[in-house]
């Protein structure tokens, strides 16, 4: 299996799925280096996405190349995106075999006609992530999968289109590779792009960071396989330009709002999109004073934890509604329903919070210091100063030993921000 190689077709990152009328977010990056590339690894089969290619030359020849090409084609149909199935399309009218479909569990229900005819092989992946058994099954049943469509004598035709086209693309067959040669001299690719970017993000390198992510745009803004990449990137611009603070906090802040504008916050049900939104508006709020900006972050966070019941978004909902409950009160205006839904927020923050904290695989979550901080900002609110602490001991623990310093910094400030509030939580 030396000289094989698998096209893997897939979304990028993390993408929202409505599968039977829920709105979760599934993070198909996730999906790749957990399930799919390990398992050709170990084959000994090159595995790689379109993003893992090379930026020079046109990246939609390549990929049609690829599609083409490419002894396996793996494609990944979880959350129906368009591009995915697009490409799905491209493969079946130009290989006759070797397409291997595989799908999240609760996305079957919703799958279109015309693909679900074929097999289809599951996993289950919610939006907490891949379980660890789910890992160790998938891998071994996709091992068994691969294995048996190599070994079929005589290869089976999993594709009725290109059998229907056949005698239509014998003729094309010299023409679909001609970037092939000029592509292969530069080893940069949009993924190791995104990758150097994240990096500089992490390490506070912001100019370096809104370097890398103007270029990504760029590419991602020419060619049709990337360009559900661009809120993901326009999110992580106006993020680099907040948190910046150049050539000052407000004036970052504002810019960093009309990054944003281009994703049309207040209308999107991008997760992401929402939080940051409320977020700037948040930050703009306690500098300037400005209610409109308040009203913002409230919208935006409330949309963002009704859509998902999210801890995060849901934690920032409930603040910025005491803040405003502080408001009317010392404007003696009626106050008291704001902050009864401010309460059934916190409280419902809090048993979601503390459900994904007795999942077994928590200590292991990229954002379990920010759940254990969001359970004692919440015991923080009802006034239970022993449970606060024992919380806030676990999120110092977990803290040193990832050696992460900014959250509890930025916990402690909101702590602050929490007694400032004239309001009785209990």
């Amino acid at each position: 299996m030396e000289d094989l190689t698998c096209f893997v077709i897939i979304g990028f990152g993390k993408k929202t799925s409505y599968a039977n009328g829920k709105m979760r977010v599934l993070d198909l990056d996730e999906t790749y280096t957990l399930l799919i590339k390990p398992v050709f690894d170990a084959l000994n089969i090159s595995c790689y996405r379109a993003i893992d290619k090379n930026l020079s030359g046109s990246i939609d020849k390549l990929m049609l190349q690829e599609i083409k090409n490419a002894d396996i084609a793996l494609v990944d149909i979880s959350t129906l995106n368009a591009n995915v199935m697009w490409e799905l399309g491209v493969r079946h009218a130009l290989r006759p075999n070797h397409t291997i479909m595989i799908c999240e569990q609760e996305q079957m229900g919703s799958i279109p006609f015309d693909v679900g005819h074929f097999v289809i092989h599951q996993y289950t992946h919610s939006d907490q992530g891949i379980p660890y058994k789910e890992v160790e099954r998938f891998r071994a049943h996709l091992t068994n999968i691969i294995k048996g469509v190599l070994n079929q004598e005589p290869k089976l035709n999993d594709s009725p289109v290109f059998t229907f086209l056949e005698n239509e693309l014998k003729a094309l067959e010299m023409n679909i590779t001609e970037d092939a040669s000029q592509n292969e001299q530069n080893p940069e690719s949009f993924a190791s792009l995104l990758d150097k970017a994240e990096e500089a993000k992490k390490t506070k390198d912001f100019s370096k960071a809104l370097k890398l992510f103007g270029e990504a745009k760029t590419y991602a803004e020419k060619n049709m396989t990337l360009k559900d990449n661009l809120a993901f990137i326009v999110s992580r611009q106006a993020l680099c330009t907040y948190k910046s603070k150049q050539p000052n906090e407000l004036e970052a802040l504002v810019n960093a709002k009309i990054i944003l504008e281009e994703l049309q916050p207040l209308q999107s049900n991008d997760l992401e999109v929402l939080g940051l939104t409320g977020a700037i508006n948040k930050r703009l709020y306690e500098l300037t004073g400005d209610l409109n900006y308040l009203e913002n972050a409230i919208v935006s966070y409330e949309k963002g934890f009704q859509l998902k019941q999210d801890y995060y978004n849901g934690i920032n909902a409930a603040f910025m509604l005491y803040k405003k409950t502080d408001l009317l009160k010392s404007q003696h205006k009626p106050w008291e329903d704001l902050k009864l839904k401010a309460d059934y927020i916190r409280n419902t923050v809090l048993e979601i919070a503390l459900n994904l904290e007795k999942e077994p695989d928590f200590s292991t979550k990229e954002d379990a210091i920010w759940i254990l901080l969001t359970i004692a900002e919440a015991y923080h609110y009802k006034g239970l100063d022993d449970l606060m602490t024992n919380y806030e001991k676990k999120s110092q623990d977990m803290a040193k030993a990832k050696n992460d310093t900014f959250a509890m910094s930025a916990y402690s400030e909101q702590k602050e921000k929490i007694k400032d509030l004239n309001i009785n939580f209990k």
